[in-house]
Formats: structure tokens, sequence, C-alpha cells
């Protein structure tokens, strides 16, 4: 049985790949970029942005996906740029109804990812599976959606 790509970006993420990087790593081959290539573009957003704290990567990761199947390919195609700003703006409104926040500081309690403490939190609250995987799933789900609607691929 296929696996779906939103259990198959969980899976990642749970093997160790950052939430930027297993949501739009699912999506890489389908459209036109290898794997490899979309995990290391990727991986700078994971835990809110360099471990920032900020947008949360399983968010960032599905914007990438979308910017590449919708994106403009050039500056002169302003059509396109304006319209994938409305399908990310549209995108996060989602994600940030799914969970109250898109904020991965709000989303993981307040917890500081640059210290040992603050990923013991995370580990000792189980936040990685309740509020990381969730968020993942959703985010690769939310991002399909669109992608089928605008008819960019079949899945």
């Amino acid at each position: 049985m296929e696996m779906e790509r939103a259990d198959e970006a969980v899976s990642m993420h749970v093997a160790g790949s950052a939430c930027s990087q297993a949501v739009f790593t699912v999506f890489a081959d389908e459209l036109g970029l290898e794997p490899s290539v979309a995990h290391r573009i990727s991986g700078g957003f994971g835990g809110g942005i360099g471990r920032m704290g900020l947008t949360c990567g399983a968010v960032t990761g599905g914007i990438m996906a979308l910017s590449l199947a919708l994106g403009a390919t050039d500056s002169a195609d302003q059509d396109s740029k304006l319209a994938l700003y409305q399908v990310v703006a549209e995108y996060m409104e989602r994600l940030k109804a799914f969970k109250g926040s898109i904020e991965c500081r709000v989303l993981l309690e307040g917890v500081d990812l640059w210290t040992e403490e603050g990923r013991d939190m995370v580990k000792a609250r189980q936040l990685s599976e309740k509020v990381c995987n969730s968020m993942i799933h959703k985010a690769v789900e939310e991002a399909e959606r669109i992608l089928n609607e605008k008819d960019r691929f079949g899945v």
C-alpha cells in the first residue's frame, strides 16, 4: 500500500528531518525538484526559521511547495506573483485556524529550541508528536488540496 504524502512527511520528521524539510520534500518529485535538493533548500526554515521560533516550519515548507508549483518564473509575471500571495495568505489562515497560531514558539508553549532545557521540555511534553506531527500532516493536506484545486498535479 502506498503511503499517503502527509504520512510520509510525518515519517520524515520522526526520522529527524525538520518540519520544513518534511513538508517541502514530499512534494519535490512531483513538482520537478530532486528530493535531496528540496531537503537542503528547506533546512534553514526548521524550528520556526533557524530555530528562532518564528513561522512554523510545516507552514514554510508548504509555502515553498506552493511557490514552486504556482509561482512566477520571472519578474514580468506580476499576475502569478499576486495570485500566489493570495493562495499563501489563505493557506496560512487555514493552518492558523487549525492550531490557533502558526508561530513555532507559541505552538511549542514558549520553549526556546536553542537551549537544552527547551529541547528537553519539547520531549517531556511530547510536543513533537502532539503539535509538530499534526501540523505537518495538516500542512501537507492543505497544500495538496490547493494544488489539486489549481490542477497542478494529481494526487
